[in-house]
């Protein structure tokens, strides 16, 4: 080998090696960054609504839905997801484009949103829970909304 391969060689690791180095600096520093970011926050671990005489719980421990004394195991589905979006903010129209953007990672149509809230009134019906079920309202073109009696309140 010549000298001037040699040397050709020696210039091109010592401009890897310096580049490496910048490299290394700039994913501390960007280490560093990450760490400074704000904590997302938690969802609860459930979302409870209750008057008198009835109470609503999505229990995300158990992906189960309580309503008057029977229980309705959903699992971690799009039914469990949809609900507890709706239950959050109860007697409110959410659009269909909100709920695909808030609950689905990929591109879907407004026919996924309606296919998932017919599978889970469905599984309501199934555990005895008709009058829940009837109270997801979708007769507002391209929304749903989670309509119990207006003094309720979410806490």
């Amino acid at each position: 080998m010549s000298t001037a391969q040699t040397e050709r060689i020696l210039k091109i690791a010592a401009a890897l090696r310096a580049s490496v180095v910048v490299v290394l600096a700039r994913v501390d520093e960007l280490s560093d960054l990450i760490d400074q970011l704000p904590t997302t926050p938690q969802p609860p671990r459930a979302v409870v609504i209750e008057d008198h005489d009835m109470v609503l719980r999505l229990d995300r421990s158990t992906y189960t839905v309580r309503w008057n004394q029977r229980s309705c195991f959903l699992g971690y589905t799009m039914s469990f997801r949809v609900l507890e979006r709706l239950a959050r903010r109860p007697n409110e129209y959410v659009s269909t484009e909100r709920l695909l953007d808030e609950l689905w990672a990929a591109t879907r149509t407004a026919s996924t949103v309606r296919s998932t809230v017919c599978g889970l009134r469905s599984k309501l019906r199934n555990a005895r829970m008709a009058d829940l079920a009837d109270m997801i309202d979708g007769r507002n073109p391209n929304h749903y909304g989670l309509m119990l009696r207006k003094e309720l309140v979410a806490r």
